[in-house]
């Protein structure tokens, strides 16, 4: 079982947040769309967009996303940036990294669906 340390209770934490400040949001699709994903690859595709992790979205991840979708993945994306303190003045960075692994993800699951640009 993996270890539990203190950046994971952060970003879990973190994204709770975006969860009840979303509520002004249709927060039983943010729901809905969390819950396709494993923890462990909402963690490695959180890092990979909002802290540029050095170890890249796995297939089996990007598999994962690909079954969440397109428009699940850009409303949890967008939830985070409008309701999480910080993230909103990095979005010109971040938001090429989430329209980059969706485009990699879409590739390697071979989504039919287009791509992003």
């Amino acid at each position: 079982m993996a270890k539990l340390n203190s950046f994971s209770v952060v970003v879990v934490a973190a994204m709770l947040l975006a969860f009840v400040v979303a509520a002004k949001q249709d927060f039983n699709s943010l729901m809905l769309c969390s819950n396709k994903l494993s923890p462990d690859c909402g963690q490695e595709i959180f890092l990979d967009i909002f802290w540029k992790n050095s170890k890249p979205v796995s297939d089996y991840c990007c598999h994962s996303l690909a079954r969440l979708g397109l428009t699940c993945h850009n409303r949890l994306f967008d939830n985070i940036v409008n309701t999480q303190h910080g993230y909103k003045s990095n979005e010109t960075i971040t938001r090429p990294r989430s329209v980059q692994i969706w485009n990699k993800c879409a590739l390697v699951a071979g989504v039919v669906a287009p791509a992003l640009k």
